[in-house]
């Protein structure tokens, strides 16, 4: 398959309370899509807010600074599509609509300033496209507000918002540094005030209609408070993967980890690897919440998002043409878009991927495997030669660096370590773990090597990616595995190459592997 269609760029612009985001997105809608850059300044707009209900003079001019920059860049790098969005803090000033007007006047960006549901929709829509979970509870914790929505069927069907962000909390409640008990007291009562009442009620419903309740449901994390303390831990606990998206935090050690923060000052907190220097101020208030929000919500641990409301609001326009900007399959498009982004012509993975499925088909109930393992086979065939992008000699390791470095969304970081290996392995050598050993499970190393050796078969009998081998079946015996090869034309390399590279799958199944095409096996 070819893309359709030139490349579109767009910049995303998130003019949060306490950060100011862009990023820029190549893409072809309906196919693929890129991110190209990223700007980020903090300009703590929602600072002083608590006074008078307003923007202050300073915040504004520090947004305005960094608006300038942004359009600057926009201009720069020829993009001409801006979608730019204001939330919590332009939202609750009373001189947003003001600070509107000058935005667009002098630097000719239109602010869409989110409602507090606009702001949940986005960021569920953001999950919706990047986790395999259809139903889950989301929560997202930026510098002016807490938004928790509810997403059953992939679909906001609740949500609201409350002033509980990093930098008003801070504001209202932490008057001292450390902060003192009866303050960070007072700010779990607040927490428990707003959010009690609306999780009761939505575990009202969920009864009302015999849907899991609150507690039995995905928890899924999402703003830069949380993935600056998950990446603490990661840190602390020196996790053998540089990603965010996906990672299962432990409750238990997000409460550790904000016991230690509110007993430092700031000056320490500065010291602690992934909290930042430009968090240290409003970490302690942040990380308070969501400890108090993830204790009221009776789950052991938060899934953290690497997504938000930046992509919430890009999926419209990736998505443009699907029922709710819904891609129809996370993980398909997740691992597809890594390979129409490295491959012009995507037919010969495809090809790898179908033969390898019929392989799977075939010896999936001896094996006693299921959707688990046909979905990290699929995956691995689809991108098993991006590492062509970089050079064709070693592309196995420069595909599995590749799919180590990208993220495939709605995958687990295993799964993800699996795929990776997968790729790594596909060309020749013993199959056996490599990337993040840590993160795999019992019967993994040998779900490694059954796996990859049906896609180093599949791969030769598409060696001259002239789609020669039509379809293939597998035959299992007691002591022999025939593979069963339909040909279109003359396919005696592909038949050569694949029968010199049985050895993996045979060893795996502990079977002779022998290749035979149907005119073999009808004569």
């Amino acid at each position: 398959m070819r893309p359709v269609g030139p490349e579109q760029q767009i910049a995303i612009i998130d003019l949060g309370s306490n950060t100011a985001k862009l990023v820029a997105i190549g893409y072809r809608p309906g196919y693929a899509y890129r991110h190209v850059d990223q700007l980020r300044d903090v300009v703590r707009l929602s600072a002083g807010m608590r006074r008078d209900g307003r923007l202050q003079d300073d915040a504004i001019e520090r947004a305005m600074s960094t608006l300038h920059s942004f359009r600057r860049f926009c201009e720069a790098s020829g993009i001409t599509e801006i979608l730019a969005t204001a939330t919590s803090a332009v939202r609750d000033a009373s001189n947003g609509p003001a600070f509107v007007e000058r935005v667009a006047r002098e630097t000719g960006i239109r602010l869409r300033v989110l409602s507090g549901e606009e702001e949940a929709k986005a960021g569920v829509l953001a999950i919706a496209n990047s986790v395999a979970d259809p139903d889950a509870m989301v929560v997202d914790l930026g510098g002016g507000s807490a938004q928790i929505s509810e997403m059953r069927q992939r679909a906001s069907v609740a949500g609201t918002s409350w002033p509980l962000g990093a930098v008003r909390t801070t504001e209202r409640f932490l008057g001292s540094d450390p902060p003192k008990k009866k303050h960070l007291k007072a700010l779990r009562k607040a927490v428990q005030d707003a959010v009690v009442p609306w999780l009761d009620a939505r575990d009202v419903e969920a009864m009302t209609l015999g849907a899991p309740g609150i507690s039995e449901m995905a928890w899924i994390g999402m703003g830069g408070t949380l993935r600056s303390l998950a990446e603490a831990w990661q840190a602390r606990i020196a996790y053998p993967l540089d990603w965010l998206h996906g990672y299962a935090f432990e409750a238990q050690d997000l409460s550790t980890l904000t016991e230690e923060l509110v007993a430092m000052n700031e000056a320490e907190r500065r010291s602690v690897p992934g909290i930042g220097s430009d968090r240290a101020d409003i970490i302690v208030a942040g990380a308070v919440v969501l400890d108090e929000i993830m204790r009221l919500s009776g789950r052991s641990e938060v899934i953290v998002s690497g997504q938000g409301v930046r992509e919430g609001m890009f999926y419209p326009k990736l998505f443009a043409q699907s029922p709710d900007f819904l891609a129809d399959d996370v993980r398909a498009f997740s691992a597809r878009n890594l390979m129409r982004r490295h491959h012009d012509d995507t037919t010969h993975s495809e090809r790898v991927a179908d033969l390898s499925l019929s392989m799977f088909d075939g010896l999936a109930a001896h094996l006693g495997y299921g959707s688990f393992e046909r979905d990290l086979l699929r995956a691995a065939a689809w991108v098993h030669d991006v590492g062509m992008a970089i050079d064709f000699f070693g592309h196995h390791r420069h595909g599995s660096y590749l799919v180590l470095a990208a993220n495939l969304h709605g995958y687990s970081h295993r799964e993800h370590v699996l795929i990776a290996d997968m790729v790594r392995w596909h060309r020749k050598g013993r199959a056996a773990p490599e990337a993040a050993v840590g993160l795999l499970e019992e019967g993994d190393a040998e779900r490694l090597r059954v796996l990859t050796g049906m896609l180093r078969v599949a791969e030769q009998l598409e060696r001259s990616k002239a789609g020669r081998v039509d379809t293939v079946e597998a035959r299992l015996g007691d002591s022999l595995l025939e593979l069963v090869v339909r040909t279109k034309g003359d396919a005696a390399l592909e038949l050569q190459h694949a029968a010199g590279s049985t050895d993996l799958l045979a060893s795996a199944l502990q079977r002779e592997v022998r290749i035979v095409t149907e005119r073999e096996v009808l004569a």
